[in-house]
């Protein structure tokens, strides 16, 4: 573990424990077990924010040589070590990349076989141990000439750049739910890996290009044991935040029983937040007559925080516990994400003329629902920052369901105190990397997986065979072939070349040569080396 969290988990293991106390006079050094990412895709700046009296410190997004342009997409894993973007280099070239922020160096590459029209990650891109990552690509909008689908959905593994799944428009299983699909980005929800006891699950919506936005989105579950897709769940709802591990969910919505808000402009009048838990119960927790706009879990999972506005007035904050007491939070109206931690929660504010965007952090101590709030970073004036990662939440244990409650009352006002300020930041210089870069992986249990030392069974169609070649690129001779259903071992890879990616296999006969791994085939992804025991 690295020992920065070594740190954290110590600070909240002694705090819970309540070896380490808050004095009278809370301070920054006092407390938070958390820590958060900003990053400005402007300047390709990035910030570690941490709340413990330690200093931020500062790094500049990593960019493959022959890249100038900084991403917009980027995501990291819940761990914090692994961070994965949506890249276009100076020749136009698309990539998702994933780098390693402890070592500084890339680990894993998808290339596609074409330039594209847009790519997609999100909080949950990254599986639960950080292995795997899943994206969505949007193939060509509105282009009838390109083949290849209007979208995939790809799922990565890190230690070798394998596509381990993979879904596209054109699918069977997408075809069968007799929805039009076409010329939409697939934006993931949520991603459980697939281990020995679970199928795996990832949840994904399908949002059309280049629009302002729906009410709500089709919800889409992707079994990956068996490669069913079905329409069910919230994962296509505004405003969704998912407590992982008490498998519950909330999000904002439009329910006719409840008084509505006035919309200020364009958009939707959500007056509730609807709840789901692990029972499978789905019904309000949440309306007082304003137009709601997002919702989240907070105080590791003990609170709800809502944000809502009325026409004419500002916007704000609530807060809405277990037992259904609710109040305002003193979040600044103009806040529109707020991340949840274990004692409180934690934002960015918008820079404005002449003044920084700041991390500001927010705990409850001692059971009051009135957090104490701290300064944890402030950026330079007048430049763009938003939040992109923070610890995730633990659930806490026992924690009872929401109720279904009335509408509720207006909750009065909280006036905000001036904010203690922590240290300013110190300046990280990553060390050197180059790409691509070729990953000798040891074996592991990661399951249907192409894994050096591993095997894979050939699979090709209506009669076609799989070249073998003497180097990895189409440059290279063809050294022999193999027909469907061969069985081979590898021995390299990947190595993206081409569009390609490239494994250095042996056949049963004992001839070594370099295959690809897939090709786009008819307008579908074809798995030319398919995984097997």
């Amino acid at each position: 573990m690295h020992s920065k969290w070594k740190l954290l988990v110590l600070v909240a293991l002694l705090v819970t424990a309540g070896i380490l106390q808050s004095g009278a006079q809370p301070t920054a050094e006092a407390g938070g077990s958390w820590s958060a990412w900003v990053y400005n895709y402007n300047t390709g700046k990035m910030v570690h924010v941490f709340p413990d009296g330690a200093a931020p410190a500062e790094m500049y997004f990593p960019l493959p040589p022959g890249t100038s342009t900084y991403p917009t997409d980027i995501t990291i894993s819940r761990d914090g070590a692994y961070m994965a973007a949506c890249l276009t280099d100076d020749g136009g070239n698309p990539s998702v990349r994933v780098y390693d922020l402890y070592n500084n160096v890339y680990i894993a590459a998808y290339i596609p076989t074409a330039p594209i029209a847009a790519c997609a990650l999100s909080r949950y891109s990254f599986s639960e141990d950080g292995s795997q990552v899943v994206f969505g690509i949007l193939n060509n909008f509105f282009d009838d000439t390109d083949s290849r689908p209007d979208w995939e959905v790809v799922v990565m593994q890190m230690n070798t750049s394998a596509v381990l799944y993979r879904i596209d428009a054109n699918s069977p299983q997408i075809a069968a739910l007799g929805r039009d699909y076409s010329n939409m980005l697939p934006i993931v929800s949520t991603f459980q890996m697939a281990t020995g006891t679970f199928p795996g699950l990832i949840t994904f919506k399908p949002v059309m290009y280049a629009t302002e936005g729906a009410q709500e989105y089709d919800s889409l579950v992707w079994n990956l044991s068996d490669s069913s897709v079905m329409l069910s769940g919230p994962y296509g709802k505004a405003g969704l935040d998912i407590l992982f591990p008490n498998s519950e969910a909330i999000w904002t919505d439009i329910n006719e029983s409840y008084p509505k808000g006035s919309l200020i402009g364009p958009g939707y009048l959500y007056n509730v937040v609807m709840y789901s838990n692990k029972a499978g119960d789905n019904f309000p927790i949440f309306t007082n007559g304003m137009v709601l706009w997002g919702s989240h879990f907070v105080d590791d999972g003990r609170m709800v925080a809502v944000h809502g506005y009325t026409d004419p007035g500002p916007g704000q904050w609530f807060y809405l516990k277990r037992d259904g007491s609710t109040g305002a939070l003193p979040i600044p109206a103009e806040v529109y994400d707020v991340w949840g931690t274990l004692d409180g929660y934690t934002y960015i504010t918008p820079a404005s003329p002449g003044v920084g965007a700041q991390v500001r952090y927010d705990r409850f101590v001692g059971g009051s629902t009135i957090p104490e709030q701290y300064v944890a970073w402030t950026g330079e004036p007048d430049t763009f920052y938003r939040m992109v990662w923070v610890n995730p939440l633990t659930g806490g244990n026992g924690l009872p369901f929401f109720s279904s409650v009335p509408m509720l009352a207006p909750p009065i006002a909280v006036t905000a105190t001036p904010l203690p300020t922590l240290p300013p930041p110190v300046v990280i210089t990553a060390t050197p990397t180059t790409f691509p870069l070729v990953v000798t992986p040891t074996p592991t249990s990661y399951p249907m997986a192409l894994i050096v030392g591993g095997h894979a069974t050939v699979h090709t169609t209506e009669g076609d065979v799989l070249r073998v070649r003497s180097g990895a690129g189409t440059s290279f001779a063809v050294v022999f072939q193999l027909p469907n259903g061969a069985l081979v071992t590898l021995l390299e890879g990947p190595v993206s070349a081409g569009g390609y990616n490239w494994w250095r296999i042996q056949a049963a006969d004992g001839q070594t040569g370099w295959a690809i791994d897939g090709l786009v085939d008819g307008g579908s992804w074809l798995q030319t080396l398919v995984p097997s025991p």
